[in-house]
Formats: C-alpha cells, structure tokens, sequence
C-alpha cells in the first residue's frame, strides 16, 4: 500500500516543500525526475515511516496526505500547495463547470446592482440595516435559492444520498457542506460600505439547528411561507448577508480563480478578508504529470 506524504522546508523567511511516496520497501520523492535514482531510499521490513523520514533527514516538517496525487473533490477548491495561500483553487477545467461559474458570477452581479440601488436610496448602517420593503424580499429570497443551488449541485457531484426517503435535499443536508469546505471561516468585507463589520455569512451554522443557525436563511424561510406576517424579516441586513453568502459559496468552489486579490480586491463590491487555514494533510497533491481526477468527498452515513 501506498501512502503520501509532504515535508515543509523553512529558509528564514522563506518556505519550500517536497512530495513523498512511501511503500513497504522504499521511499522516494515524487516531485522530481530523478534518472539516477538518488531520491529513493530502501525500507526495512517492519521499520516505522518517522525512522525512516528521520535516516533520510533531521530537517523539515513531515505531514501524511489524504489525498493521492491528482486527486481533488468535485466544486471544492483547496491549496495544491502547503504552502499556499487559502482558499487556493479548483483543478477542473472543464467547459461545464466554467460555464455554471459564468452563469453564477452573472446571477451575483445581478444581485450586487440591484443591492448597490438600494443602498443609494437607504444608507447602510446603524438603525437602516432593519429597513425592508419587497426589493429587499425579492433580493433575500432569490439569494438564498442561489445558495440553495449551489450547496445541491457540490452535495451530488460528489455523489451525497440524502436519508429521506423522498430523496429531497434541505438545510439538514447542505450543512454537510460546512466543514467540508471550512464555510464557516469565510470573512468577507463589504467594500463599498467600509463602515460595515466583516461578515461571515456561515459562522454560527449548526446540524442541530441548519435552518435557524443561520439568521439570514431563517428570514427568508419566514418571509418565503408567509409574508403577511414576516415581511419584516426582509431586512436590507439580512439581504446583505445573503448575498454575502453567495459570494463565499462561488470562492469556497473556484477560489483564487473567482475572488480578487490585490488592487483589484480593493475595487469590487466584495473582499476575502478571513479564509480557511486548511491543514497540510488535506491540501489537493499537484498530479506531477499524471493529471488531476475527481474523488468524490467522504460525508459521513
């Protein structure tokens, strides 16, 4: 059996790494071509992984993978690197899923205008936030749809049954989502506001509670099934954070390929200021030649 490993270099400042793969007889690096084979060193039968980390070298920090080389997960983006800055990227390329990409940065720019209308007619902030009316309804409830959306299609690409018996996916599902793809450290400022607090759409969700653990969702439940008498959950803060969640849910998919950086982070309507910190052993392994591949995430039964 096969298992993987990384080793993190340190220089001052400076980080490097290096790919391994171990075997009951030999250990070698899989990161470079190494014709004369100086990269390979043998196993004793029965000698431990860390004695023989520690034979070949004293320097570096070693951290057994989860994932194989080229593996990734379906609409999940992770460093490819453990040294790679969060939320890293999606290795899929393929024109299906830049065209769902295309179709939902275009519904998110429709949601970012229609919020930057209202905003020039109620200013956002302090006691303004609780301001409702049917533009912020409408804003609320098709935000929350495309969230909807988008936790359904990363649940079945990556082949998740729900248990009901109908089949029908809720809230009690899409939080299976929640730490799969670390929503909930996802911290987003709102550029064009500066005044308004980081917003962390998913912080707070819960699978004991996955409707009413998120305010802004718990909303747009009321509102949707009666807005007689909850039209005023529909608030511009809740529209906001729904939005919000959108945003986050595209960067918790493509990351560093949809969200900004830079200077033209500094510009647009939404700024990634938190991101998960995901740990070395579950970093997508670069293919080194062999090319990336879907493996669907193990949810728990």
């Amino acid at each position: 059996m096969l298992t993987y490993y990384a080793r993190r270099l340190r220089w001052g400042n400076q980080l490097g790494e290096e790919f391994w793969c171990v075997s009951d007889r030999e250990v070698w690096r899989i990161d470079v071509s190494d014709g004369n084979g100086s990269s390979k060193f043998s196993r004793s039968p029965g000698e431990s992984v860390s004695r023989v980390f520690s034979r070949i070298t004293s320097n570096g920090e070693w951290y057994k993978l989860s994932l194989t080389p080229g593996e990734c997960y379906p609409r999940m983006a992770r460093p490819n690197s453990i040294n790679t800055l969060p939320p890293g990227h999606n290795p899929d390329s393929s024109p299906e899923l830049r065209e769902y990409r295309a179709r939902s940065a275009g519904q998110l720019h429709a949601f970012i205008e229609e919020l930057d209308q209202i905003c020039r007619v109620i200013q956002p902030e302090k006691n303004n936030l609780q301001a409702w009316g049917h533009s912020t309804r409408n804003i609320l409830i098709l935000a929350c749809t495309e969230v909807e959306a988008h936790c359904y299609h990363v649940l079945i690409d990556n082949g998740y049954k729900s248990r009901k018996k109908n089949g029908r996916l809720d809230t009690k599902d899409y939080v299976m989502l929640l730490n799969a793809m670390h929503l909930d450290h996802y911290g987003v400022n709102l550029n064009y506001f500066p005044w308004l607090p980081t917003v962390f759409p998913f912080k707070g969700w819960r699978a004991d509670s996955p409707t009413k653990s998120l305010p802004w969702y718990h909303s747009y439940n009321l509102v949707k099934h009666d807005r007689e008498n909850n039209f005023h959950e529909a608030t511009l803060r809740r529209a906001l954070q729904a939005v919000t969640a959108c945003f986050v849910m595209l960067c918790a998919q493509y990351g560093w390929a949809f969200a900004h950086e830079g200077s033209e982070a500094e510009r647009a309507f939404f700024r990634l200021r938190f991101v998960p910190k995901w740990k070395p052993s579950e970093v997508y392994v670069p293919p080194f030649g062999v090319g990336y591949r879907a493996r669907q995430y193990p949810f728990p039964t």
